[in-house]
């Protein structure tokens, strides 16, 4: 995944940044996802630079927090992050091959519930 800001920087999406956004937060990844509409700005932003430095290790946090102070607004912010949580779910995939999947998992689970109510399970 890539954000815009001064140029494009790579935001890396596997599951060693799964891990370590577990150790900067101190909670299981799915708490983070959880919690992620209540946190502050400078938590959301932190959030982004753990994959980030991954791919730039070089570049410390302090400075892409400046950055995405320059760059971003609330609006890309929150559309990065909703980004950046279906690309760890699936990393390389485009974002229709991830809504695909997404849609196709709903759909599966809507049959599921549809045979269960039929059988009195």
């Amino acid at each position: 995944m890539y954000i815009k800001l001064n140029e494009d920087y790579e935001v890396k999406t596997t599951l060693g940044t799964i891990r370590d956004i577990e150790k900067a937060f101190g909670k299981s990844f799915f708490e983070v996802v959880n919690s992620v509409s209540t946190m502050k700005i400078e938590e959301q932003i932190k959030l982004l630079y753990v994959g980030l430095r991954k791919a730039h290790p070089e570049m410390a946090e302090a400075a892409f927090n400046a950055l995405c102070e320059e760059y971003l607004g609330i609006g890309d912010l929150m559309e990065y992050l909703e980004k950046y949580f279906y690309a760890l779910q699936y990393p390389g995939l485009s974002e229709e091959e991830v809504q695909d999947r997404i849609e196709k998992k709903l759909q599966k689970s809507r049959e599921i519930r549809k045979m269960r109510s039929l059988t009195g399970t």
